[in-house]
């Protein structure tokens, strides 16, 4: 079992929202957030801030652009960057 302090909690915030962490890991990070106040503001911003994101980005790239984007990242991958 990891000791979470405030610094390891707030590092890892985004990844505990997303599940992105190991059963213990979410586990040791609740345990933590339900001690303290401070890591308990900073997870409701996030979840709210999170919220906000998944509202505002339901567009669909054109698929000129996403075309682009896998052009890109394929031009990228056989050069061996």
């Amino acid at each position: 079992m990891t000791e979470y302090d405030c610094q390891e909690t707030k590092r890892h915030v985004h990844e505990y929202l997303q599940q992105e962490l190991t059963e213990q890991e979410l586990t040791d990070i609740t345990s933590h957030l339900a001690g303290c106040d401070s890591c308990e503001e900073e997870y409701d911003f996030e979840v709210l801030f999170t919220k906000v994101i998944q509202r505002s980005c339901t567009d669909v790239p054109p698929q000129e652009l996403a075309d682009q984007i896998l052009s890109k990242i394929r031009q990228t991958l056989e050069e061996g960057h």
